[in-house]
């Protein structure tokens, strides 16, 4: 059953995951990693005590700044194979959170 809480451990699976990839996995040559991890984690670690309350609106905000790392996702999905699995993962990540988002319209009193 799909639940709100998707949304909580989506973000943090989100979280972790680019601290994974620009960490160790695939760290940026061009850019220190303290700065590639304040663009890349940061937001997503800002919108996290509010999208943990599973409060409407934090929710929908979060969800238009998830938008950005979904075309991420899906661009270096397509443009780059080297990193081809972890752009899908991330992909999954985010439409697992707007998955769980859809369920506070549907019925917001199951939604928990």
């Amino acid at each position: 059953m799909i639940r709100l809480s998707w949304c909580r451990w989506s973000l943090l699976g989100l979280i972790v995951l680019q601290v994974a990839w620009f960490a160790w996995l695939h760290p940026s040559p061009q850019l220190a990693m303290p700065v590639v991890l304040v663009l890349t984690a940061g937001p997503l670690l800002l919108a996290l005590p509010f999208v943990w309350s599973l409060r409407p609106r934090p929710l929908v905000i979060a969800g238009l700044v998830l938008l950005i790392y979904f075309s991420v996702g899906v661009m270096e999905a397509w443009a780059n194979p080297a990193v081809r699995g972890l752009a899908l993962l991330q992909t999954a990540l985010v439409l697992a959170y707007f998955t769980g988002l859809a369920t506070i319209r549907r019925n917001p009193a199951a939604a928990e």
